[in-house]
């Protein structure tokens, strides 16, 4: 095994190195997607209530909302919103509570759901 590294080392560096950088991408973005998986997948992690600290994206994958849903629903307006801004954040901008955000976006759910099962 070892004289046939050494070989392709030899005769095929920038293959050898392609491959390894490859695989190397490979293992990095499968482990992501899987411990993404397994992390929404968890009822614990699906429609959980507001939090300060959450963004819109993890509130996107917890209630498992598009952008062009969850958007409106937080007053967010397409590329003038800061990209890591918090609810907290959205909610004092507003002049709202996180409760009142709450129901906006269970409302903003249901209606989503709703259509989808149509």
């Amino acid at each position: 095994m070892r004289a046939r590294i050494a070989h392709l080392w030899a005769e095929h560096r920038l293959a050898l190195m392609a491959f390894v950088i490859a695989l190397c991408a490979l293992g990095f973005f499968g482990f992501k997607s899987l411990a993404a998986t397994i992390y929404w997948m968890d009822p614990a992690h699906q429609d959980q209530p507001l939090a300060g600290w959450m963004t819109p994206r993890y509130v996107a994958n917890s209630y498992q909302l598009p952008p062009e849903v969850l958007g409106p629903a937080l007053f967010l307006v397409k590329d003038e919103t800061p990209r890591r801004i918090s609810l907290d954040a959205i909610a004092k901008e507003q002049d709202l509570t996180l409760d009142a955000l709450q129901a906006r976006i269970d409302a903003a759910a249901a209606a989503w759901r709703e259509s989808q099962d149509k």
